[in-house]
């Protein structure tokens, strides 16, 4: 699959208050805006309830190094969006797919992480409200400026501080 070779959209990390989490933004908006506007169930991977080495571990992600992460991820699924009690991809959490070269960064077709589809024939059509249906299915974006907002969150995470305990699970499930 070629992927595109032109930016077309800008990324930028900036601190939630209201969740306590660094917010990657997308041509203006937050990826959570954007995928759960209700706040039902979404969380930016990158919010301070979850344990710090969880917080780096997803930033370590998303600058492609993939060691130590859960096997159900593919190599190339990217969490976008997290449940918001436990981060836990058991819970339904929202993937992109990533491909990185020297120029762009490119995510392509929102998808719920970890699973894998046995046959597009029998898929229902996606609500109008679903997660995967709302975000856009192709952003590419500058790697000089997709590797600023990824140094922006790993300076918000270290300014304002993130538990070192361990996490206690998800109550939702």
């Amino acid at each position: 699959m070629e992927s595109p070779s032109t930016p077309s959209s800008s990324i930028a990390a900036r601190w939630n208050p209201t969740d306590q989490a660094v917010d990657l933004v997308i041509d203006g908006r937050s990826v959570i805006d954007i995928v759960d506007p209700q706040k039902q169930w979404g969380v930016s991977p990158f919010a301070r309830r979850f344990v710090r080495a969880a917080a780096l571990q997803a930033l370590a992600e998303y600058r492609g190094v993939l060691s130590d992460r859960d096997e159900r991820l593919s190599g190339t699924e990217l969490e976008i969006a997290v449940c918001r009690a436990c981060g836990d991809l058991g819970c339904g959490n929202l993937a992109v797919d990533v491909e990185r070269t020297a120029e762009t960064v490119v995510w392509r077709q929102p998808h719920w992480a970890g699973t894998v589809d046995e046959d597009d024939e029998d898929d229902d059509e996606p609500d109008a409200n679903d997660p995967e249906s709302l975000f856009p299915q192709v952003l590419v974006f500058s790697r000089a400026e997709y590797d600023a907002a990824l140094a922006d969150t790993e300076r918000l995470i270290a300014h304002v501080g993130w538990s070192r305990g361990h996490g206690r699970g998800c109550r939702m499930a």
